[in-house]
């Protein structure tokens, strides 16, 4: 299995330049804060949270591997609170609505989607753990936070409509971002699909508001390396991505 031996580390180094405005929020805030959509802070710095990139990356690939004819599963958790007017709770209507978007019901771990064999899977009575660990990006020295204020437009008078305003912070552009992800035991493939579903985060952006204008980001990948045990330590190599994007490319050619 997985998980058995610990076979080695390959970590994706990473880097985010916030091309506009980057708001991502914690929820509702609290009746006493003056903004209300704050971005969230570590520490009093900014940062874009690990689950944030996580589940952009998720969504992302599934969407990718969906298009090229592979079955990948719907999470429970993914699942809208209603659909056709109902809450979806027994398992009977989890899986009409997997069917009616084209897909298969969460997974269970003793079988595993592509998705959830990379992301890991909280199917049955024991999840499959995650191959992938997504860490914190943090915001590096130079950001600006600024707020902005918006307002819903009446359709029919193009003006302003009645209501108070909506006060949003974000992370100006230009701001820049350091993270990693790390993946445990990887297969060569997955890899190569982290990478890819990179590509596509960048051009859908990241956080809150990206249809107004916020979130574009551009996402370098700095470096990857291997970390392996060996007897007095680890073992650090620096690797190239282009054998992880062929092992994930020749993974859909067999497909199709």
């Amino acid at each position: 299995m997985a998980f058995e031996r610990l076979e080695g580390f390959v970590e994706i180094d990473l880097e985010f330049r916030a091309q506009s405005a980057l708001a991502i929020h914690a929820g509702k805030a609290a009746a006493f804060e003056a903004v209300e959509s704050p971005v969230i802070l570590s520490a009093g710095e900014p940062i874009i949270p690990g689950s944030s990139l996580k589940g952009a990356l998720r969504s992302t690939l599934e969407s990718l591997l969906a298009a090229a004819g592979f079955e990948v599963c719907v999470p429970d958790a993914a699942i809208p609170k209603q659909w056709g007017k109902k809450r979806i709770r027994r398992p009977e209507e989890r899986r009409e609505y997997a069917r009616a978007i084209g897909r298969k019901p969460a997974c269970s771990a003793d079988d595993p989607c592509p998705v959830c064999q990379i992301f890991g899977t909280a199917g049955g009575q024991q999840g499959l753990a995650g191959r992938a660990i997504f860490l914190d990006a943090r915001a590096q020295p130079g950001y600006q936070l600024i707020e902005r204020n918006h307002v819903a437009i009446a359709r029919d008078t193009r003006s302003q409509a009645g209501g108070k305003l909506m006060s949003v912070q974000a992370v100006d552009a230009g701001a820049v971002f350091k993270g990693q992800i790390r993946l445990v035991n990887p297969q060569d493939w997955m890899v190569g699909a982290l990478l890819r579903a990179l590509e596509g985060v960048a051009f859908l952006g990241l956080g809150a508001k990206k249809t107004a204008g916020y979130g574009q980001v551009e996402i370098r990948v700095s470096e990857i390396r291997t970390r392996k045990p060996v007897a007095d330590g680890w073992e650090e190599k620096i690797v190239e991505a282009e054998p992880y994007r062929t092992a994930f490319t020749t993974m859909l050619e067999q497909k199709g």
